[in-house]
C-alpha cells in the first residue's frame, strides 16, 4: 500500500528547509575536513626540531605555534574564499529553480495581449505552491479570456442592432433628398419613421446600459414581499394588457414570500417576463402568474398560451439579441435584450430561471430564488 505524503512535505517551505539542511550539512563537514587538511599542511611544514638545537624550548614553541597560526590564518581565508563562493553558486541555483515558474508566469504576462490570450502556463511540478500560482494565473487568463470573447461578441451584436435603425433613417432620408418637391404626406412618414427608430435606438442603448449595471455586484439589498412586487407590476402593466386584450390572472397564497435584493432590479425582471407573456400572446389569450414556497426557495412562473418557442430555440432564448421571430420582435420594438437582463439579474441574486414551451401552445418562464429567512442566533 502507497503511503501517502503529508500535504506540509509537498510546499515549497519543507522543501527549502532540506535544502537548507543539506546544504550547511556539507558546508560544515567541508570546514571540518578543511580544519583538518590545514592542521596537517602547517604541522608538515614545520622543520623538525634537531637535538643539536641551541635555542631553548620556550623559543622553539613560540616559533612552532607562529607558523601554526600563520599557516591557519591563510588556509582559514582560502578555506572561506572557497565557501564563500560555493554558497553564491549553490544559492543561485536553488533560487533559480524554485523560482522558475515565476520567471515563466512574468514571461507570460509579458507576452499576454488582447489579440493572444491563448498561451498557458500548464506547470506540470508538484502541488506545492508554485503550481497554485501557476494554476491560479492560467485560471485567471481563462476568465480573462471569456470575458475578452464575451465583450467582443457584445460589441458586434450591440453594433449589427444599431446599423438596422441608422439605416432605414438614412435610407428614408436620401429618399426624401431625391424628390425636389416631396409632399407634405412623405415629409410625415419620415418624422414616423424617424421617431420610431430613435425610440428604439433609445430603448437598447437603455437596456444595454441595465445589462451592464446587472453584471456589476448589486449593493442596494433589502427585504421583498414577492407578491406584493408582482401585484404592483401587474397595476402599472394592466393598461398595456387591456389594450393588447390579454388577461392578467395572479395566483398567490396567503402567505408572504420574503427573498432579498435589488428591488428595482427584481421589479425590471418580473416585468421583463410578464411584458413578454403579453407581447407574444394571441389576442384573447391569458397571462398566469404564480407564486409558491418549494422548501428553502421562492419559485415564480409565468404562464401564457401564445405563439411557443420551438425546442432549438429554447436554447438560445436568453442569449443576447437572440429572436425567436426575428421579424415580429423588430416589428414591436424588441431589443432581443429583454430575457438576457432576466437571466443576469436573477443569477446575480443565487437564483435559476428556465423555460419550458411547445409551438402554438405557449410558454411557461421559473423563475427561483432563495427565501429570505430570519437567523434567530
Amino acid at each position: 500500500m502507497k503511503v501517502k505524503a503529508p500535504v506540509f512535505m509537498k510546499t515549497i517551505g519543507f522543501k527549502l528547509t532540506l535544502w537548507y539542511v543539506l546544504f550547511f550539512f556539507l558546508i560544515g563537514a567541508l570546514l571540518i575536513v578543511g580544519f583538518n587538511l590545514t592542521m596537517e599542511i602547517a604541522q608538515s611544514n614545520i622543520p623538525p626540531r634537531f637535538t643539536d638545537d641551541p635555542r631553548p624550548p620556550v623559543e622553539i614553541a613560540q616559533n612552532v605555534g607562529e607558523s601554526y597560526g600563520d599557516y591557519l590564518i591563510m588556509y582559514s581565508w582560502i578555506s572561506f574564499g572557497v565557501l564563500l563562493l560555493l554558497c553564491a553558486i549553490g544559492g543561485y541555483l536553488l533560487s533559480k529553480r524554485m523560482l522558475k515558474p515565476i520567471d515563466n508566469v512574468a514571461a507570460l504576462a509579458t507576452r499576454i495581449s488582447t489579440s493572444n490570450l491563448k498561451e498557458r502556463i500548464n506547470y506540470q511540478g508538484p502541488d506545492d505552491e508554485m503550481k497554485r500560482l501557476a494554476d491560479t494565473f492560467d485560471n485567471m487568463l481563462n476568465r480573462l479570456e471569456e470575458a475578452f470573447n464575451s465583450q467582443n461578441q457584445f460589441i458586434q451584436d450591440a453594433s449589427h442592432e444599431l446599423k438596422t435603425p441608422i439605416a432605414v433613417a438614412r435610407t428614408n432620408i436620401e429618399v426624401i433628398e431625391m424628390d425636389e418637391n416631396p409632399p407634405p404626406e412623405d415629409y410625415r412618414k419620415l418624422v414616423e419613421v424617424l421617431k420610431m427608430n430613435t425610440e428604439r435606438m433609445n430603448q437598447l442603448s437603455e437596456k444595454l446600459l441595465l445589462l451592464s449595471k446587472n453584471q456589476q455586484q448589486i449593493a442596494e439589498y433589502s427585504i421583498i414581499n414577492v407578491n406584493s412586487l408582482i401585484g404592483d407590476i401587474l397595476k402599472e402593466i394592466d393598461a398595456y394588457a387591456r389594450n393588447k386584450n390579454i388577461e392578467l390572472v395572479f395566483d398567490a397564497p396567503a402567505e408572504e414570500l420574503l427573498i432579498e435584493g435589488d428591488y428595482f432590479a427584481i421589479k425590471q425582471a418580473f416585468t421583463n417576463l410578464i411584458d413578454n407573456a403579453i407581447k407574444y400572446n394571441r389576442p384573447g389569450g391569458c397571462v398566469r402568474i404564480s407564486t409558491h414556497k418549494d422548501g428553502q426557495n421562492v419559485v415564480i412562473t409565468v404562464e401564457d398560451n401564445g405563439i411557443g418557442i420551438s425546442e432549438e430555440d429554447q436554447k438560445h432564448i436568453f442569449d443576447r439579441f437572440f429572436r425567436v421571430d426575428k421579424s415580429r420582435s423588430r416589428a414591436q420594438g424588441g431589443t432581443g435584450l429583454g430575457l438576457a437582463i432576466v437571466k443576469e439579474i436573477i443569477e446575480s441574486h443565487k437564483g435559476t430561471v428556465s423555460v419550458k414551451s411547445e409551438p402554438g401552445a405557449g410558454s411557461v418562464f421559473t423563475i427561483t430564488l432563495p427565501l429570505y429567512s430570519v437567523d434567530c442566533n
